[in-house]
């Protein structure tokens, strides 16, 4: 009898019980947003990278999200999307404007920590396995810098930055479906006002006028100007004219003579293309296009004429008005 030996050869592998993950078991990942804006700016800004000139915050979570079963050294942080050309040491990012940063900070309720960052937990005691809370209290924060020279070309607002996601908190791996936050935004627009400045206040004098030089009107010449920095290159100046002494109709400046008299004398003023001004404010004269830090210069006269019929007053007379500038 033949015998064949047979050997029966069997591998038993035993699986060690397996790692312990972040599993949640309180609340929910939580998208935040920060609503559409428009941020206003002066021309006259001074570029600042640690003073915002806009700062927004989102709604906080509004409630606390656990996870537990996490093992030591399991990776977490925060991540920008759609954002670029981050300063390292002031941690601002570039947006569509040159010369405009945004930074972006997140908030556990009790302090901030910037964009990106990476970290990994650790447990008291030695513990190897435990818990990760994202706090009720937590919130994003985005703030506006100016970083450099800005040029604007929509009066109504230049964007920023596009609506959308542009940030969130991870767990276990960088990766979007792993966040426990998130940061979507609406559209962010930035607009300018010029910084002017003008002539300083002027005296016409009408020097001695006698009656038969006030029956004819006397005429002088009132000429003054605005400079205007722009960050859209050119501006557009309005100038208009008020008093507290109009005539009814407020085609005249009332003046006051020597006695009190306020209806004896009275100024007419007309622009630069010898058009009549109305002393309310309800006319204007226009200078268009002037090149951002050029003077918007204007050349009108005051004529002074008689009121009723009768005399002023011999003495000093006086009145008083304001101009009013519309810049744009």
């Amino acid at each position: 009898m033949i015998r064949l030996a047979i050997a029966l050869l069997s591998t038993i592998l035993i699986s060690p019980g397996a790692q312990a993950v972040c599993t949640l078991y309180l609340g929910q990942p939580t998208p935040l947003a920060i609503t559409s804006k428009v941020i206003t700016i002066s021309s006259d800004e001074e570029i600042n990278t640690t003073k915002p000139i806009a700062q927004y915050d989102s709604p906080t979570v509004g409630s606390k999200i656990s996870y537990k079963d996490c093992i030591e050294n399991t990776e977490y942080g925060k991540r920008v999307v759609n954002l670029l050309g981050q300063d390292p040491t002031t941690k601002i990012y570039q947006t569509n404007i040159s010369g405009i940063g945004i930074k972006l900070l997140f908030s556990n309720g009790s302090a901030f920590g910037n964009f990106p960052s990476t970290s990994h937990l650790h447990f008291n005691n030695g513990a190897t396995v435990g818990t990760l809370d994202v706090p009720e209290q937590t919130f994003y924060r985005i703030q506006f810098f100016k970083t450099g020279r800005i040029r604007l070309n929509n009066p109504t607002g230049d964007t920023v930055l596009p609506p959308g996601l542009i940030a969130y908190s991870y767990m276990l791996n960088d990766n979007l479906a792993n966040f426990t936050t998130s940061l979507t935004i609406g559209e962010m627009k930035i607009i300018s006002t010029p910084a002017c400045t003008t002539d300083n206040a002027k005296t016409v004098d009408f020097n001695t006028v006698t009656p038969t030089l006030l029956s004819a009107g006397v005429t002088r010449n009132i000429d003054f100007a605005i400079v205007c920095k722009s960050d859209y290159g050119t501006y557009s100046a309005k100038a208009s004219i008020i008093t507290d002494t109009p005539s009814s109709d407020g085609s005249y400046i009332r003046v006051e003579d020597a006695a009190g008299n306020k209806d004896r004398l009275r100024i007419r003023i007309t622009d630069g293309n010898k058009q009549l001004m109305k002393v309310d404010g309800t006319t204007y004269e226009q200078k268009s296009n002037i090149t951002s830090q050029g003077p918007a210069e204007f050349s009108w006269e005051a004529t002074l004429i008689p009121g009723n019929t009768a005399k002023p007053a011999g003495g000093v007379f006086t009145a008083k008005a304001e101009i009013v500038f519309d810049i744009q």
